[in-house]
């Protein structure tokens, strides 16, 4: 009895028998224990629904002056969501008509309340409730995940524009030689600005991992720089603190690697680092083996402080710190290690660790290093001596001729680009939004290139390079962002810009794109864009925001696809009745003169074999995608990656 689910019931009868024969034969129902509420009075019943919840209701036709009907009618207005079954003296096929009209779930003969069919109908009603609010709370959780995946991409705009101003104006104060005597202090402040970024970034790709919305940018990469990098990087922060610090290889390694260079060196980067700010004595020792599976396997071994047994499992829950429990002289917001753990199953592989307090602690983890097409890798011994290679040390600056427009909104920040760019050599104008770009650029063939800011007032940076690009106005665009989100450079790329820099820029990178876009001849076109493709579908989209249906159109086209627009069903239905081999058409869910799935149905009335998707910002029914035969969904915001794998499919 225990393992019974408990029933809260309402049994609505007027009639002391029936109760009883129900009642009796409730009590022997396996699997369930009922706690029942009688009532026979009408008032009392719809107070009884009003203020109390009921898992089920067994509602009596006859009840004296009323009848189950005035309870259907009155509950229907009140929106109760208790489920009926509607208990009736014989067969009655327009009374049970009405009764599933108004809400009822279904309707049984008082004869039948001890057959299996009773039994079926009460299971039913029960598990349909039960699914109900399954799909309930499962769109509560997919509504607050994307209301925070919304915060947080304004967090990240928010927070990336001043670190700009701060990281950007600090690193030119510290190449001031006039400065030399507050330069400890202008390092703090540097510091605490990187590890600010650090955690940022920390939040951002943890709330992508868990949303299924990073994505990985393989592609091949030289190992022996890359891990010539490593050292170099760390080799100083071990020798602050008199340690030993060695990258070796156990056996021959490939020459290049099939992975993410950014998300491998960041995991790497966690974890030698934890391994650095936990040890304090002795040394830090990270060994490769390369197996013919393709499997390259990484050790990170130290002689710190250790993690206790009992806590090994913790330290890959985010904003957990063992350190709480071994030593309270390094902080840290707990993120580092949650996060290696997910990029290294991302990466092909798994993520281990070992552990004793006091004598040190070994992370282990292995990455998939083969493509898609099974590539033979060239192996060779490891040698870094002769490898001079150091992220730590910055990018000669480049000297360069030029003419570059600054497109930014904000002063401050505009003010340190020009001063970068024109200790470089290059000729700077500015403008503060894409209103001013644009009209710069339509009237003067002088500038080289552009750096322009994504979010301005008066014309974003979206608008401009589309205002720009259907003017043929060919000069580079790099688009400056503060979002690195799934799919953001793909879609830039799309829509006109030949690169993007993240916020805070990196003075580094930042002088690489001067030297690419100024050292050589493009034209606006991304190569992959201007070589010729076949063409991949003939699509009808169908949106009535002005804004989305242009840029959604401007997407398609650079995957090759002819696109017809409306705006509305009746335009839809027109321009689809006059136009012949349509292969796909997208409808926006909400359409000024009905939803999607009205422009669906009429569509499949003329065209039943018709390919038909639905853009919706939230899962529509699985019924109703079912009763109009929707083939694909997509959810806003719609990205280049998403159409692409639409016209994929």
């Amino acid at each position: 009895m225990g393992d019974n689910r408990l029933v809260n019931l309402l049994l609505v009868e007027d009639d002391e028998d029936d109760y009883m024969l129900a009642l009796d034969y409730l009590q022997e129902m396996p699997d369930y224990d009922f706690n029942i509420t009688w009532l026979s009075n009408f008032d009392d019943i719809i107070q009884a629904l009003e203020h109390a919840k009921f898992d089920l209701c067994l509602l009596d036709y006859q009840l004296g002056a009323h009848t189950g009907l005035s309870v259907l009618e009155v509950a229907k207005k009140m929106l109760c969501t208790t489920p009926f079954i509607m208990l009736t003296g014989q067969a009655d096929e327009v009374l049970d008509n009405q009764a599933l009209a108004l809400g009822a779930e279904d309707f049984l003969v008082k004869s039948e309340i001890n057959s299996v069919r009773f039994i079926r109908a009460i299971r039913y009603a029960l598990a349909r409730t039960e699914l109900a609010n399954e799909r309930i709370e499962r769109l509560k959780v997919e509504a607050d995940s994307r209301a925070k995946d919304r915060f947080l991409a304004h967090l990240s705009h928010e927070l990336r524009t001043p670190l700009t101003s701060i990281m950007g104006y600090t690193d030119l104060l510290l190449n001031r030689a006039e400065l030399d005597n507050i330069k400890p202090e202008l390092s703090i402040i540097n510091n605490n600005s990187q590890h600010l970024l650090t955690l940022l970034n920390d939040v951002l790709d943890l709330s992508k991992i868990k949303a299924n919305a990073l994505s990985l940018t393989k592609e091949w990469m030289p190992l022996a720089p890359f891990l010539a990098d490593l050292q170099s990087l760390f080799k100083v922060a071990a020798n602050k603190k008199n340690l030993d610090f060695k990258i070796s290889a156990l056996s021959d390694i490939p020459k290049q690697i099939y992975s993410d260079n950014t998300r491998l060196r960041q995991v790497l980067i966690n974890i030698i680092y934890n391994a650095i700010k936990f040890t304090h004595s002795g040394h830090i020792l990270v060994t490769l083996e390369y197996q013919n599976s393709g499997t390259l396997h990484f050790t990170i071994s130290d002689t710190g402080v250790g993690i206790p047994t009992d806590k090994l499992k913790r330290i890959f829950k985010p904003f957990e710190q063992v350190q709480d429990t071994t030593t309270r002289q390094e902080e840290g917001a707990g993120l580092g290690l949650a996060i290696s753990g997910a990029l290294v199953t991302l990466l092909g592989g798994g993520l281990h660790v070992e552990s004793k307090l006091a004598q040190g602690s070994q992370f282990s983890f292995f990455i998939d290093t083969n493509d898609d097409v099974g590539r033979r890798l060239e192996l060779a011994p490891l040698d870094l001596q002769t490898l001079q290679v150091s992220s730590s040390t910055p990018t000669n600056k480049p000297l360069l001729t030029g003419h570059v427009l600054v497109v930014e909104d904000i002063p401050e920040i505009r003010a340190l680009i020009i001063n970068i760019l024109s200790s470089s050599g290059v000729t700077v104008s500015t403008a503060k939004n894409g209103v001013e770009a644009v009209d710069l650029l339509s009237h003067s063939h002088t500038f080289d290139m552009v750096l322009m800011d994504l979010h301005m007032p008066k014309m974003d940076g979206r608008e401009a390079i589309v205002t720009l690009r259907k003017n043929a106005i060919t000069v580079p665009v790099v688009a400056l962002t503060a979002a690195a989100l799934k799919g953001n450079k793909e879609t830039l790329t799309a829509l006109g810009f030949n690169d993007c820099l993240t916020k805070p820029i990196d003075i580094d990178d930042l002088y690489r794109c001067l030297s690419f876009y100024l050292g050589h001849t493009h034209t606006v076109q991304n190569e992959k864009t201007a070589k010729k493709r076949n063409q991949i579908d003939n699509i009808l989209l169908v949106e009535d925001d002005e804004d989305a249906r242009e840029l959604m159109t401007l997407l398609l086209q650079t995957l090759g696809a002819k696109v017809q627009s409306a705006h509305d069903i009746a335009s839809c239905m027109a321009c689809f009745e006059c136009t012949t081999n349509i292969d796909l058409v997208i409808l926006d869910l909400t359409l000024p003169d009905g939803s999607g799935f009205d422009a669906a149905s009429k569509i499949r009335a003329l065209a039943p074999t018709q390919n038909i998707a639905i853009v919706s910002g939230s899962d529509p029914e699985p019924e109703l995608l079912a009763k109009y035969d929707v083939d694909k969904v997509l959810l806003k915001p719609v990205s280049l990656p998403d159409l692409q794998q639409l016209i994929k499919t």
